[in-house]
């Protein structure tokens, strides 16, 4: 695959590890594991990808969980996630995971996530310039409490934040503000999934009930000014996914999402991919449909990659540590290219 912008520091903290399964290692692993597929080849995944919906993406994510049958599956392709962002230049990002899926096929938490971390460790080990940090992902409509119960276990070993997705409009907030409590209080970092398939008023709910400093999404946030305000003066971040908000009807194209409008608003935005593999992406085309689409220059790209940095789930020593390596200042300072901050 050719990526866009080579060269250029890129880091996303919005990343599904199984939206991000390569095409070719669903086959192989549904072929291993007997799996029956509604899918056989590329040309019917290319098919099966092609959904309008959100209701469908969540169908095709689900059939795609399907080839996932053990801890070793899990392990490979945290490994080759790892390879395919090397290849394009990131230096920092942010894999989330979905225990519960696995989970309700008879695994268990500790082996997914064990062997999650075994693949991302192995992908660090081949590619030592690349920092990392894990988010387990909670699902809205499901019963939460042993995954989350699990996950606090992990934490210091591994795992170091959740995440809660799915049915926002259905399963709100404060369904989940004594898990989150909990969890901070376990020593877990936290974000939560708003404003994508629900309004502003979701977002409001996950900063004032979840207590959380970031936002998967949160592109709705445009339409409430009051709330623009607040994302400024609390500094919060939202982790923006351009193409995932277009494939799933979120917004009707490129022209009509608010991306611009927010970072023109101040609002600390970064860019991500989502489920790459599910939307036909990667973090690359996805800086390059800000460069092109939003009308983003280089200083901005570099801007969003210090944002995702800064905001990040890794220590403030790796914080700093990629700062430096890319030349890239605390806020307020001018971006530097690595090529003039060489001496």
């Amino acid at each position: 695959m050719a990526y866009a912008l080579p060269g250029l520091p890129k880091a996303e903290l919005h990343l599904h590890l199984e939206g991000a399964i390569r095409p070719l290692t669903v086959l192989d692993l549904a072929r291993e594991h007997g799996v029956d597929l509604p899918f056989r080849d590329l040309e019917e995944i290319e098919r099966a990808l092609d959904f309008k919906t959100f209701l469908q993406f969540l169908a095709a994510f689900q059939q795609v969980n399907r080839c996932l049958t053990r801890p070793a599956d899990f392990e490979r392709i945290a490994r080759e996630l790892v390879e395919d962002l090397v290849a394009q230049d990131v230096c920092y990002a942010e894999i989330r995971y979905a225990p519960m899926h696995p989970m309700r096929r008879g695994m268990t938490f500790d082996d997914v996530t064990a062997a999650v971390i075994a693949g991302l460790l192995q992908g660090q080990r081949e590619h030592p310039n690349i920092a990392l940090a894990l988010i387990c992902g909670l699902t809205r409509q499901w019963d939460c409490t042993a995954a989350a119960g699990s996950a606090m276990g992990w934490a210091g070993r591994g795992l170091d934040a959740i995440d809660i997705g799915g049915d926002e409009a259905g399963f709100p907030a404060e369904q989940f503000a004594g898990l989150y409590r909990d969890a901070l209080a376990a020593g877990l970092q936290v974000t939560a999934h708003a404003g994508e398939a629900a309004g502003p008023e979701s977002v409001w709910a996950a900063i004032r009930l979840l207590g959380v400093k970031r936002i998967g999404h949160g592109v709705r946030s445009v339409e409430d000014p009051k709330l623009l305000t607040v994302l400024r003066a609390e500094d919060v971040t939202l982790e923006v996914c351009p193409t995932s908000n277009v494939r799933t009807g979120v917004v009707a194209s490129y022209e009509e999402h608010p991306l611009r409008r927010l970072w023109d608003a101040g609002v600390r935005v970064t860019i991500s991919s989502d489920d790459p593999a599910m939307f036909r992406t990667s973090i690359s085309q996805e800086y390059e449909v800000a460069r092109q689409a939003f009308g983003f220059d280089e200083a901005e790209l570099l801007h969003a990659t210090r944002n995702a940095i800064e905001a990040g789930f890794c220590s403030e020593e790796t914080k700093r540590a990629l700062l430096h390596d890319l030349a890239l200042p605390a806020r307020g300072g001018r971006v530097m290219l690595g090529r003039e901050a060489a001496p």
